[in-house]
């Protein structure tokens, strides 16, 4: 063997591929199938039923009965009620999901420094989490009474805060931010926590005051819990049911009658499931459709 042949480097060798086994193969799906089935059971299967029944006239137990096509549809598309819904549903969604999210922002914005009681204030600001909606309502009913309720009484005034137009919608708004109030303190508050005081101390060198420190430095840092919190907020005013269900059952007249209030309404005092179904497949596609704009948009407003 020449010098030259005994210092070539042996070519390498082809890798294989090793064949996974059938097990290795589906062992992923076997951790997700659990998930799946869940998801089977309470999301997809009712979505599906749903779109179902909004195509069929049904029976007071909610069997369908006759085939109905789009009429469902058509029907509340051309009924004036169907549109005074709407417009009240974007007007309660946009006071409270705005109004959650300035609440949240105030609240955690005052217990970012440590003073005595601050302890104290945090768990009064984040106790709306621990507190049923349903049990804040049935408190609120009685502090928003017309005649002997607390707030008549702190103001002198005798306004029938949920019994009159003017005030129905905004009172149970007010109820409404109140409730989404602690979980928006809890989320804003973390993120808080992640600014780097190194930004606070360079900007205080160059002579920044606080709301300069606000606009400049902790509200960009903490856009990305901000735009999570508004989606959440928005999908949770759309679906409110409990405080409008107790304080106005969608009165007066259709002052506060939302979308999620007039399905059970039709659902289970006038016995359309099929139209309540409809109903139901519009409120997803317009929270789908407002979800996919805010997305949209989140590239130009939110710094990671």
């Amino acid at each position: 063997m020449s010098l030259t042949d005994s210092l070539k480097t042996p070519t390498a060798k082809p890798r294989t591929r090793i064949k996974k086994g059938f097990y290795a193969t589906i062992e992923p799906y076997l951790f997700l199938l659990p998930a799946f089935t869940i998801f089977a059971l309470f999301l997809f299967y009712p979505f599906g039923r749903t779109i179902y029944l909004s195509t069929y006239l049904t029976d007071k137990l909610g069997n369908a009965k006759v085939f109905w096509g789009l009429r469902n549809y058509t029907d509340l598309f051309s009924s004036s009620s169907f549109w005074a819904s709407v417009g009240v549903t974007f007007q309660f969604v946009a006071i409270v999901a705005f109004g959650g999210l300035i609440v949240g922002l105030t609240t955690s914005l005052l217990t970012t420094r440590k003073y005595p009681g601050v302890t104290f204030a945090s768990a009064s600001y984040a106790m709306p989490v621990a507190i049923a909606s349903a049990a804040a309502s049935m408190a609120f009913r009685m502090i928003l009474h017309p005649t002997n309720g607390l707030l008549n009484i702190l103001l002198g005034t005798q306004v029938n805060w949920t019994g009159d137009p003017k005030w129905a919608l905004f009172s149970v708004s007010m109820v409404t931010i109140w409730l989404a109030s602690g979980i928006n303190f809890i989320f804003i508050s973390a993120g808080l926590r992640g600014v780097p005081d190194e930004l606070y101390e360079s900007a205080s060198i160059d002579g920044a005051g606080y709301w300069r420190k606000l606009v400049s430095i902790t509200l960009p840092s903490i856009s990305p819990t901000l735009f999570f919190q508004i989606i959440i907020n928005i999908i949770s005013a759309f679906q409110s049911f409990s405080q409008i269900r107790l304080l106005t059952q969608g009165g007066p007249g259709d002052a506060t009658n939302v979308i999620v209030y007039a399905i059970y309404r039709d659902a289970f005092f006038n016995f359309r499931f099929g139209t309540a179904a409809a109903r139901s497949i519009i409120l997803f596609v317009i929270v789908l459709i407002i979800t996919l704009i805010q997305f949209s948009f989140e590239k130009r407003s939110v710094h990671y």
